[in-house]
């Protein structure tokens, strides 16, 4: 007989032998025992955590004549026919069977009665690989089957099915599976197998299984092969092509102490030793992850699947670092484990990262600044233990005063200037007697200042021209514009307060000038200046006499005529 691989030796025939996945089995039995299973299911979940061997089970304990406690009781015929290749428990694998065609033949198929169970079970494996037009055709008869007809549909992408088909079966989705549960199935393998292997060794098959037990026992049936029924851990690392513990942390040392040189030395005895980049790049990556994880958590064994030595070892090498080191050496690592697959020499992209997360100081990233400022201050702390950092400067401390003290004190003598001495007082002379006052001499004569307009100036004598004079005078401080035109005008006449002013013919243009609202005010404004209340007329005279019969008295404001 032909060798038969251990994922399919092993595989469990009841749910109670699944490794996990309690929270499935335990409804699926229950559904077994009371006979009241659905007639569509779909089982969703990553590679290699029990799909195919819980619809298989659950397809036997349907159709099992005297199922125990929900489970299939392996000894009745239908349990013995359904172990075996059965007619009426049709697998379909929708990847290479996906064609409108195909579910069409499973439809017509359906509608036959079964040959030998109770239940006609079709088993179709990764369903979202069915096309549109399929799913479209399985709606109807997956809604309202016959009622000797179960689905059990399994996916590793539900997301891809569409809604309709999801809504008409019961959904369960299976986790990956843990380190300690793949162990222990491990464990009963090989004791079935009559084999021995280091808990190590299992724990770095379980580890880079990531949740499936297909790929765990695959893994295990690749060791056997190997190196016998005794396995040690040195020899799962080499089948894993996987560096141990110890090159890890030596790595982590080298690279955040900063010593670039000793991390390209031990980079390069790994190549020489047959190991691949992309996997140490992803070993070295979940290194630092760990001790990220016990930087920021502590000593959590449920995020760290290790001994209880590889914890330790953990938290003592977390406790020297600050956590932006780790996190900046976890980045690198995580970009450059998934740049390796295009570039062309994935050596010198290694060690270009090492060279990085040694010297953060080359790169000018934030996190690379961050990494810089954090290796700063872990350098001066190993300075500071060793007793050879630099005193610390002396802070001098407060002075403590005394009541006293706080009265100032006198300033020194020379800072004030000597005082001059005062003279002393004369001794009361007699009184003089008053001297004869000289006659009063005749005070100079005065040049003439010019009439300001906020000081009336009173005229030599009462004529108007004296008058008319002293306004064109005040006109040259308010306006010497308006006082060139109306030193234009002729004839003058003073009569009760009122200043006529004619103008000839000739003059009209500047008489025109007079009649704007600047030169009344400025005319009149001169004219206030000369007496108080006197009020200016100005004319156009056809004769050029006096024309002061003609010009009516205004009393509150200038008419210009």
């Amino acid at each position: 007989m032909a060798y038969q691989a251990l994922y399919r030796t092993y595989r469990p025939q009841q749910f109670s032998q699944m490794a996990g996945q309690q929270h499935i089995t335990t409804i699926l039995k229950n559904q077994v025992r009371e006979n009241q299973f659905s007639h569509a299911y779909l089982f969703c979940g990553s590679r290699g955590t029990g799909k195919t061997t819980a619809a298989r089970i659950l397809a036997r304990a349907i159709n099992c004549l005297d199922p125990k406690e929900g489970e299939p009781c392996g000894a009745c015929p239908n349990c013995r026919l359904a172990a075996g290749q059965n007619g009426d428990i049709i697998e379909i694998d929708a990847a290479s069977n996906n064609g409108v065609d195909n579910v069409r033949d499973l439809i017509s198929q359906a509608q036959f009665a079964p040959l030998q169970l109770k239940y006609r079970v079709f088993i179709i494996d990764e369903v979202h690989m069915l096309s549109g037009p399929a799913f479209n055709a399985l709606l109807k008869t997956l809604e309202e089957p016959p009622a000797h007809v179960v689905f059990i549909m399994a996916t590793t992408e539900p997301q891809k099915l569409p809604a309709t088909i999801i809504s008409r079966c019961q959904r369960f989705d299976f986790h990956r599976l843990s380190v300690p549960e793949i162990i222990s199935y491990l464990q009963f393998v090989l004791q079935s197998a009559g084999a021995a292997m280091e808990p190590d060794g299992l724990r770095l098959i379980a580890r880079a299984a990531e949740g499936g037990m297909r790929d765990a026992l695959s893994l295990l049936d690749q060791c056997l092969s190997s190196c016998g029924n005794e396995i040690l851990a040195r020899d799962v690392e080499n089948v894993l092509g996987t560096t141990g513990e110890d090159a890890l942390f030596d790595m982590g040392e080298h690279l955040l102490g900063g010593n670039a040189r000793a991390a390209l030395l031990a980079l390069n005895e790994l190549i020489r030793r047959g190991k691949d980049l992309t996997v140490f790049a992803g070993e070295l990556a979940g290194h630092f992850r760990s001790l990220l994880l016990v930087k920021a958590c502590g000593a959590s064994e449920e995020l760290l699947s290790c001994t209880a030595d590889t914890l330790a070892r953990y938290e003592k090498q977390a406790q020297k670092y600050p956590g932006p080191r780790l996190l900046y050496a976890m980045e690198q690592l995580s970009r450059a484990q998934n740049d390796m697959r295009y570039f062309p020499s994935p050596r010198m992209l290694m060690e270009t990262v090492l060279v990085r997360i040694a010297q953060p100081e080359e790169d000018r990233d934030v996190l690379a600044l961050a990494a810089r400022v954090s290796l700063l201050e872990q350098k001066l702390a190993n300075i500071q233990e060793k007793g050879l950092a630099a005193p610390a400067p002396r802070v001098p401390e407060p002075p403590v005063y005394a009541p006293d003290d706080y009265l100032p004190e006198p300033p020194p003598e020379e800072y004030y200037p000597p005082l001059p001495e005062e003279p002393a007082a004369p001794a009361p002379k007699p009184e003089p007697k008053p001297a004869p006052k000289p006659a009063p001499k005749p005070a100079p004569k005065a040049e003439p200042e010019p009439v300001q307009p906020s000081a009336p100036a009173a005229a030599a004598d009462g004529s108007a021209d004296s008058v008319w004079k002293q306004v064109l005078q005040n006109l040259l401080h308010i306006n010497a514009m308006v006082h060139k035109f109306a030193a234009y005008g002729q004839g003058t006449a003073l009569q009760d307060g009122l200043l006529t002013v004619s103008f000839l013919p000739e003059y009209k243009g500047k008489m025109g000038m007079l009649t704007n609202k600047m030169a009344q005010d400025a005319l009149q404004q001169a004219a206030q200046a000369v007496q108080p209340g006197l009020q200016l007329s100005i004319i156009e005279s056809s004769q050029g006499n006096d024309a002061a019969d003609l010009v009516g008295l205004f009393k509150d404001k200038l008419t210009i005529s």
